[in-house]
């Protein structure tokens, strides 16, 4: 836009400006009367000019005891860059009984008119920014340059721009969006930060959403990152704040897969705003059979938890035509009985289906140790606790001949009970408390079964002593010189750590790398260096140098033969616990145990097996395959080339490349695309050329749980939060024709440049001086006055 200059006239001299420019006049004037007495025998009109002459300099003269200074202020004004990204997930599609707002703007109430109060909050959204004589875009664009975004759950769509008073512009400014609410989930963290991309100096983003944020990541971290940033977030929120009268499935909290002979638990979590007294049902059913099912009466105070359990043996044999034996389908249902059964809002929400898989073993993870530690037994209670894993701890008794003690007595009898396992956690204990086939049992299992190893250390020192001898292999460190010191010990992450999302602790990537420093500090840390081709994820930091990035080792990572192998440099993480539980400490210990562990595989034969991340995914997500292939001798192969064929509803949809993973020996990952609803068979080819296997592992892709549909009201505190974090501000939707414009003026970045000119010293002002006095000279000459 054009620069304003805004000149002024300021005075610095060592004397008060007034009393100098009354000083100047009093002599100028008494100049004038000196010198017009001289020409008063003068004839002509100009016999006044050689005493105003003299007058004007005396008073420049005098004038410049004030210091006169001329301050030229010019400010360039540049347009702000404006991002609106509106959310278009299926809930956005709903319609809440909003009376027009009274004494709008013109351009609000010709909006108003053209929207009726049931409209839905997508439309709403439109005709706000695109409807009425003068679209709230159009305004924008006079003072900013704009980006129109919409959310697509995780992706963006860039729908137009204006940029540079309208020299770079997608075209013209759209009448409509042109696409339904049909996104099965909101995004407020990660596809907002696509949405905006570099935050430079200068930008804002507005978000137009009812603010159901239900995918991973948090907003409100999001919102504090964008302060650091400089870039405010306003949120205009869409939808009631009072809840019609509905019932809704939030949340089914249970295993995705469960072992064959054991209980099914969990918990369903339901959202009720009915009239108190409604009569109501939630049940479990599987395959038209009913398995659980409890009547309750509503009392519309929000929340309501129900407890179920029953046996699996209850659950009905999967159909004849399914390859995949082991999937079973459950669907969690919750409705309004009697009389009163049709006054819920939508019953969209009702019905939730939940995918789960009958195993014929469970995980399992041994502990051995030389002593009961702290640590020790709270890993033990977190596996045991998990219906995921089975559990084994043997600690040793220190009898005096070591065949008679409880390490060798307890121990796995053969090698084959041993290979069954999936991880072991090694801690403070020697190897000569073991026997020479057990020591060579455990390098099998990890070089060739390719089961997890995890090495707790300890103050005892025992087990440096494992790096002698065939275990030296497993071993990712070596043992350096102490140098006791009383300084706190606390965990920083490397850069490797930092993308390793099994030390993830929390949902923010970039909160997760502060977090770690701040966790109570470690009372005993070991003094190590990693081994060439180790892998260090993160250091102890002392207060020593509290900004150190590198240090003393404290979890080193490094692949053995088929294998994995984790040393942790500490047995003090059991302080986490503080105030907090297992807040962190069994967070950690399950995401390390899932990821040193040898894989799982939830369909398998004798030479292909076949798992994945995860079992249960809603529509837009990916999945992980894993697959490992064994030759007719049992042996892993590791220079295949096999292929996955992703089938939905029997009909191939994709063939992927798999590609052999850096961190297990043997194994094969790769990532499917996208996942649309339905339902998914995996199937494997063991090379380029080879015909796809008869195994499979089916996944179901369902959003009749649809989160979008379980609260039905605006999340205001949500969008208040960000707005306050980001240093912007919330919005209701009839508030944003008129406000919204003025809150962005702020946004706008201005250069301001200030030149100041030295009146009183500059070669003009005495030049005037000169000039008035040479041409009174000549004027007095020619009057013959000289």
């Amino acid at each position: 836009m054009n620069p304003t200059t805004e000149t002024t006239l300021r005075f610095t001299g060592d004397y008060p400006a007034l009393a100098v420019w009354g000083l100047a006049f009093v002599l100028a004037a008494a100049m004038w009367f000196l010198y017009r007495r001289e020409s008063r025998h003068q004839t002509g009109a100009a016999t006044w000019l050689p005493a105003a002459l003299r007058s004007g300099a005396v008073f420049i003269l005098v004038l410049a005891l004030s210091g006169p200074v001329m301050r030229r202020e010019t400010t360039q004004r540049q347009l702000g860059r404006v991002v609106l990204a509106v959310d278009t997930s299926a809930s956005m599609k709903l319609e809440d009984d909003l009376a027009p707002t009274p004494n709008a703007s013109n351009a609000t109430e010709a909006t108003t008119d053209k929207v009726s109060s049931t409209a839905s909050r997508l439309t709403r959204a439109e005709k706000m920014l695109l409807g009425g004589t003068t679209p709230l875009l159009k305004k924008l664009t006079e003072t900013q340059d704009v980006e129109l975004v919409l959310l697509r759950g995780q992706q963006t769509q860039r729908l137009w721009w204006h940029r540079q008073k309208g020299k770079d512009t997608s075209g013209e400014m759209p009448r409509e969006f042109d696409l339904q609410a049909d996104v099965p989930i909101t995004n407020l963290d990660s596809a907002l930060r696509d949405a905006i991309g570099p935050a430079t100096p200068g930008t804002a983003l507005v978000v137009l959403t009812d603010g159901q944020h239900n995918a991973s990541g948090s907003p409100e971290e999001f919102a504090a990152t964008m302060k650091q940033a400089g870039t405010p977030i306003f949120t205009i929120g869409f939808g009631s704040e009072t809840p019609p009268p509905d019932l809704s499935v939030l949340n089914v909290v249970t295993a995705e897969s469960v072992f064959a002979e054991e209980n099914l638990q969990g918990r369903v979590i339901v959202s009720d705003s009915l009239p108190s007294g409604t009569p109501a049902q939630v049940r479990i059913t599987s395959g038209g059979k009913t398995l659980w099912e409890q009547t309750f009466t509503a009392d519309g105070k929000g929340d309501r938890r129900f407890d179920f359990t029953f046996p699996v043996k209850q659950l009905p044999d999967a159909a004849a035509s399914e390859r995949d034996k082991t999937l079973r389908l459950l669907q969690v249902q919750v409705a309004a009985q009697g009389e009163r059964s049709g006054i819920e809002k939508t019953r969209a929400n009702n019905t939730r289906e939940v995918a789960l898989h009958l195993l014929n073993r469970k995980r399992k993870v041994l502990i051995l140790d030389g002593r009961p530690r702290w640590e020790t037994r709270y890993i033990h209670n977190h596996f045991d606790r998990d219906d995921r894993w089975e559990s084994k701890l043997v600690l040793d008794d220190y009898a005096e001949k070591a065949q008679d003690g409880a390490l060798q007595r307890e121990f796995p009898k053969t090698r084959e009970d041993l290979l069954s396992y999936d991880l072991v956690l090694l801690g403070d204990v020697p190897p000569s408390r073991f026997s020479a086939p057990q020591t060579d049992w455990l390098v099998e299992f990890v070089e060739k079964r390719g089961g997890g190893l995890i090495l707790i250390d300890g103050a005892r020192g025992h087990l440096r002593q494992w790096a002698e001898g065939k275990t030296a292999a497993l071993l990712p460190v070596t043992w350096t010189v102490e140098t006791p010191s009383n300084q706190k010990i606390v965990w920083n992450l490397s850069s490797e750590g930092e993308r390793q999302s099994a030390l993830r602790l929390s949902d923010s990537p970039s909160a997760n790398s502060t977090l770690w420093p701040t966790l109570p500090d470690m009372r005993w840390a070991s003094y190590v260096q990693a081994q060439p081709g180790a892998t260090t994820l993160a250091y102890f930091q002392t207060s020593a140098a509290p900004e150190a990035k590198t240090g003393r080792p404290a979890a080193v990572f490094r692949s053995v033969g088929a294998g994995a192998v984790l040393y942790l440099g500490t047995d003090d993480l059991w302080r986490w616990r503080y105030q907090v539980g297992d807040l962190y400490h069994q967070r950690l210990w399950m995401q390390l145990a899932a990821w040193i562990a040898a894989p799982p595989f939830q369909a398998e034969n004798q030479q292909v097996s076949i798992g994945t991340d995860r079992l249960r995914y809603t529509p837009g997500e990916q999945s992980e395959i894993r697959v490992r292939i064994r030759n007719a001798a049992g042996d892993l192969v590791s220079n295949a080339e096999p292929r996955a064929f992703l089938l939905l509803d029997g009909k191939e949809v994709a063939t992927l490349q798999l590609e052999a993973d850096p961190t297990h020996f043997g194994i094969y990952r790769a990532v499917t695309p996208p996942l649309k609803t339905g339902a998914y068979e995996i199937a494997i080819a063991e090379s380029p050329t080879a015909q796809r296997g008869d195994l499979r592992l089916s996944l179901r892709v369902a959003d009749s749980g649809n989160p979008e549909w379980a609260t039905l009201t605006m999340n205001r505190p949500l969008l208040e939060a960000m707005a306050s974090s980001s240093g912007g501000r919330f919005l209701r939707e009839e508030q944003a024709a008129t406000e919204l414009p003025n809150l962005l003026q702020s946004i706008d970045r201005k250069q301001t440049t200030i030149s100041e000119t030295i009146l009183w010293s500059s070669w003009w002002w005495f030049g005037t001086v000169i000039i008035f006095l040479s041409v009174e000279w000549l004027l007095r000459k020619k009057m013959r006055l000289v």
